[in-house]
């Protein structure tokens, strides 16, 4: 049952990609199996940071970056400066998109990166979701995505699964009913589900 984006917590799991979000995180997610190194709402200190520190880490992925409508200056600012880092290193990223799906769509389609990414959370249309994927990415659904509008279409499409959580027994408990749910939703059997994301899921973490 992977994890396919969560948080530091109390638990150490191999079957989990643990992302960051800030600077100060950094040091705390080294010795996990699938790690990502992220930046929301960055300064250009923290770009340096970002570069810095996949320098020194081959194996790990960049995320979570991206685009909120909820931060002051949405955070299109260094989105561009993220990308390039990101095209330099030559690794796997994990998208945070909020309400700026456009905006981002178009920054990648310019940035022309040809590197496999996940937009974790997603719950926005199946429309939206084709054009990432078009672009080389996979969306990712949480425990909030059941209660959507466009639930139902998004299980058609390849996807991954996440708690977005803390990774501890509850984030497990979370993302146990998850894949549940899904695996019912779509009429299959779990242990299908549980392949199928395995599969998935290798372009990013393999």
């Amino acid at each position: 049952m992977f994890d396919a984006h969560c948080h530091i917590g109390t638990l150490r799991c191999t079957d989990a990609l643990v992302c960051t979000s800030r600077v100060e995180e950094y040091g705390s997610i080294k010795d996990f199996t699938h790690r990502a190194y992220g930046i929301l709402e960055p300064s250009r200190q923290d770009l340096d940071a970002l570069d810095g520190v996949l320098a020194t880490d081959a194996d790990a992925l960049v995320g979570e970056v991206g685009m909120d409508a909820r931060w002051p200056d949405d955070g299109r600012g260094l989105l561009d400066d993220i990308l390039h880092i990101i095209s330099k290193h030559k690794r796997p990223f994990v998208l945070h998109v909020v309400r700026r799906h456009e905006e981002v769509l178009g920054i990648l389609a310019a940035a022309g990166i040809d590197l496999p990414f996940m937009v974790h959370g997603f719950t926005s249309s199946p429309q939206v979701a084709l054009r990432y994927m078009r672009l080389g990415g996979i969306i990712s659904l949480g425990p909030l995505c059941p209660a959507t509008r466009h639930y139902r279409e998004l299980l058609d499409l390849p996807f991954l699964l996440e708690s977005d959580m803390p990774l501890s027994p509850d984030s497990q408990g979370v993302l146990d009913r998850l894949y549940t749910q899904v695996a019912a939703d779509m009429g299959i059997e779990r242990p299908r589900l549980e392949e199928m994301i395995d599969e998935r899921r290798a372009v990013l973490t393999s």
